[in-house]
């Protein structure tokens, strides 16, 4: 029996065939190297014609990786189909397999006279060469010897000068070395650069690489034997794409490397805890592979195997190999951390079975071994990634993470690495992303900067500035990015482990696309953070920007074998329309990937919850749009450059009577606004430089002098307002000096201090309680006009002394609905409207909440999403 069985363990375990752990087959766990997929692609056109019958682009690529003529080098349809034609084409009187050895050396020389040359348990399997040189002189007429290098199942290696020497000095003997396994041993050179013509090697190629259903094997021999070995086999045996994936395998040194370095580390480190189980011995080969003994006479192989399969877990018993009994079983090398599920499998197992010893012995066998052998479990947990920006991720964390606290779960979000301009602050004082501070409140919990541990907030096309656990860190580029990233995931992994340990369930958020082929060799908050978290992956499509299935298709393409293994679905977002029209493309979607479509969620209008990235507000009509009907207010933003925390905005957009327009042109300020809000802005001396040289400057003290227009500055628009901007300290720019717009009597310096502090204060020309938190470098200092909000002798609002003009360090001033309605109101007596004495809509994030999770339960697989999370 084979390993890699694994269709029929699972049929008869009625599992999935991925949900078995495969120990019985010796393939490189970290399957297949990345760039199989494309090759596969690319190569499928060719599919529509016959194979290279010679095989040539395949062989010339063999010949300049082993340094040998390519007339010495022929291709087969795995190694099996090589090793079973060598007694055809040598015609052998007898065939000498030293044993326990690979099975198929018996089954390929039927119908010959097979000699098994045992090799001795005592000696640990090892090869014996001056006994074998007696048997081989017992054996009259030409021999075919199989040597394992290194041996199926001892994974025992022999020596190069006496495989060399056993062929020098028998040479009517032909001696088929079996280097199958040989590119998992470190600083081996193959035994074909050897110039004995009565040495043929076989080579795997199936098992280094990962492509066991592809089959792929190569044989290197004298070049007349090559020569036979094409006219007995079957034309075309290899096909066009193993083919191609073989000429690009042979050139892959990195994943060459990689693999048997890993390799080298996980075998020794599984070969030590396995050899301090009681009862259990472990043979010192050098192969990817382990051969073990149950030397307890009351257990059988057999019984271990059926109790791993309980656990999922597969392992190949040894004895149907010809010198073992069944006792015997042997083990692949996998990750460390399928590694250790084998262990705790095992240690299962023969703890158990030790119960039958007497309670003395019991005790020492468990003292003669470390026991702590249980990886820390993760909490179960959850990622939402997306196929671009803007794909609606942030929302539907929220939503989740309500769905799920309904349920009665301790949930907490995070993302590992934000850019935004749109920040919070912290109880304590940091600074995280806006959107896990709304997903915070989804959980009804307090955001805490363990769930957005570093935020990148633009400065330039190309410069950031870090904040690092909630705090300024300096600044990054494009370019000196890999520099900081290794201090940064130290923060952002410990961040996670901290916050998982206190929550049922953990909902992560990917950022941007993870198919960014250009950005993953830097990544650690997509697909690297799913992975470190354990966490089950469902991408989110917009729908409504068009191409979503393609987008899917897409992301998947350009993902390594263990990023698509960690996907789970995909949730197709803001949908307009019947879902019934979709279901042919899921159907395609599914047959395309494997993967499902685990719901399809509508396209929400009026949600009233602000969104992270600046997408949604980018798309707000620019220019004087007032419009008809109920509409009575217009107020224009100003669309900064470097505008930050554009949320403030979104109380206003929610009132059915205000028009919310962008100005992005000075001409769109024509008097027709009722206010005009200058927002946060993240590089406030840029931005008043953008608005002096493009003439909004000019333009704003007109409407101001015209008493046309109410102005509002928040946080750097509310700078930009006064008298002028120090910035002696090189904080944003090295320009020390800039003169605002000089409708406010302040004058701002800014100090490398940066302020964060959530505040509650008066506002007084209205005496409403305002709310909101300030993020800044800069300090303000009143010269002239009236202080408007106050807190513990802070300045956090001036106003001129007309009253049209404010400027607050309060970002989220309009989320209170009786100041919000108050300002309104002001608007309307300047235009000779009635006021409205009681709010018209509420700013009311958690029954926006409420409605997003009702709506998500309705769209979504909850029960699907919860099994993949592991609920």
């Amino acid at each position: 029996m084979h390993g890699g069985n694994i269709r029929e363990l699972s049929e008869k375990m009625s599992v999935r065939d991925e949900e078995i752990l495969d120990f019985s087959a010796n393939i490189n766990p970290l399957g297949f190297p990345s760039w199989i997929r494309s090759v596969v692609n690319r190569t499928l056109e060719g599919i529509q014609h016959y194979p290279d019958l010679e095989q040539i682009e395949l062989r010339e690529a063999a010949a300049k990786h082993f340094s040998l003529p390519i007339e010495e080098i022929i291709a087969g349809n795995g190694a099996s189909e090589l090793i079973s034609l060598l007694p055809s084409v040598l015609n052998p009187d007898q065939v000498i397999i030293p044993v326990p050895a690979y099975t198929e050396y018996d089954k390929a020389c039927r119908g010959k006279k097979i000699i098994h040359f045992h090799l001795q348990e005592k000696d640990n399997f090892s090869f014996d060469t001056s006994r074998f040189l007696e048997e081989l002189r017992n054996h009259r007429g030409r021999s075919l010897i199989f040597l394992g290098q290194p041996g199926n199942p001892t994974g025992n290696t022999i020596l190069k000068r006496n495989m060399i020497q056993l062929a020098e000095d028998n040479p009517s003997a032909w001696f088929c070395i079996d280097e199958s396994f040989a590119d998992f041993l470190p600083d081996y050179t193959t035994l074909g650069t050897a110039k004995n013509s009565n040495i043929i090697i076989i080579r795997s190629l199936t098992k280094f690489y990962g492509i066991p259903g592809l089959r792929l094997g190569l044989c290197f021999a004298d070049r007349e034997i090559i020569q036979e070995i094409r006219h007995l086999q079957v034309p075309w045996s290899v096909n066009t794409l193993a083919q191609a994936v073989g000429a690009q395998a042979l050139s892959d040194h990195d994943f060459a490397e990689e693999s048997r370095e890993r390799m080298t580390a996980s075998r020794q480190d599984l070969r030590e805890k396995l050899g301090a189980f009681t009862h259990l011995k472990v043979y010192p080969g050098k192969a990817n592979f382990l051969l073990c003994k149950i030397t307890d006479s009351g257990m059988k192989a057999r019984e271990l195997q059926k109790h791993l399969l309980g656990e999922k877990i597969a392992i190949r018993l040894c004895d149907d190999f010809i010198g073992l009994d069944k006792s015997f079983f042997r083990i692949a090398i996998r990750t460390e951390e399928e590694n250790q599920l084998l262990l705790d499998g095992m240690e299962k197992f023969l703890s158990k079975s030790l119960i039958r010893e007497s309670n003395t012995a019991f005790t020492h066998s468990l003292n003669t071994r470390p026991l702590k052998l249980h990886r820390e479990n993760r909490t179960p947990a959850l990622m939402i990634q997306g196929t671009s920006s803007n794909a609606g991720k942030s929302l539907l964390v929220a939503g989740l993470c309500r769905v799920l606290l309904r349920e009665g779960y301790a949930v907490a979000p995070f993302k590992a690495q934000n850019m935004s301009l749109n920040s919070a602050v912290t109880i304590d004082g940091r600074e995280i992303g806006r959107a896990q501070a709304l997903q915070a409140q989804a959980c009804r919990i307090q955001p805490d900067v363990r769930m957005n541990p570093l935020l990148l907030k633009p400065t330039s096309d190309n410069g950031s500035q870090i904040i690092l656990a909630g705090l300024p860190a300096g600044h990054v580029t494009s370019a000196n990015w890999g520099e900081t990233k290794d201090k940064a995931k130290r923060i952002v992994r410990a961040s996670y482990d901290s916050l998982s340990s206190e929550y049922d369930i953990v909902i992560l958020e990917g950022a941007g696309s993870p198919g960014e082929v250009n950005l993953k060799k830097h990544d650690i908050v997509n697909m690297v953070m799913a992975g470190y978290a354990k966490a089950p992956v469902l991408i989110a499509g917009d729908i409504d920007r068009g191409g979503v299935y393609a987008s899917f298709i897409g992301t998947l393409a350009v993902f390594e074998e263990w990023e698509r293994n960690l996907v789970k679905g995909f949730i197709v977002n803001k949908f307009r329309g019947d879902q019934n029209l979709l279901r042919p493309a899921h159907e395609y979607l599914f047959n395309f990937t494997g993967k499902p479509v685990v719901g399809v969620v509508p396209y929400i209008r009026d949600l009233e919850l602000p969104e992270e990235d600046s997408v949604s507000f980018k798309e707000i009509p620019s220019g004087n749009r007032v419009g008809a009907g109920k509409t009575e207010l217009s107020i224009g933003v100003i669309d900064l450059p470097h505008i930050s925390n554009f949320t403030d905005i979104d109380p206003l957009r929610q009132e059915p009577e205000v028009k919310i327009s962008l100005i992005r042109k000075v001409e769109e300020l024509d008097g027709s606004h009722d206010a005009l809000i200058i927002p946060g802005s993240k590089s406030v001396l840029s931005d008043l430089d953008f608005l002096s040289k493009r003439g909004f400057v000019g333009r704003i003290r007109d409407l101001h002098n015209k008493n046309k227009t109410r102005i509002v500055g928040i946080c750097g628009g509310g700078q930009i307002l006064g008298k002028e901007i120090r910035d002696t300290a090189d904080i944003e720019s090295k320009t020390p000096f800039m003169p605002g717009i000089g409708l406010l009597g302040i004058e701002t310096i800014f100090l490398k201090e940066k302020v964060l502090k959530r505040r509650r204060a008066i506002h007084k020309p209205s005496g409403i309680e305002v709310g909101g938190y300030e993020i800044h470098h800069g300090v303000s200092k009143l010269i002239s006009g009236k202080v408007a909000i106050e807190d513990e002798g802070d300045l956090l609002g001036v106003e001129d002394s007309s009253g049209r003009v404010l400027g607050t360090y309060l970002h989220g001033i309009f989320d209170d609905d009786y100041f919000r309605r108050w300002f309104l109101n002001q608007l309307r007596l300047d235009k000779r409207l009635s006021p409205v004495k009681e709010p018209v809509s509420v700013f009311d994030v958690d029954s926006a909440l409420n409605r997003l999770a009702d709506i998500l339960k309705e769209s979504l697989d909850i029960p699907f999403i919860k099994s993949v999370i592991g609920l």
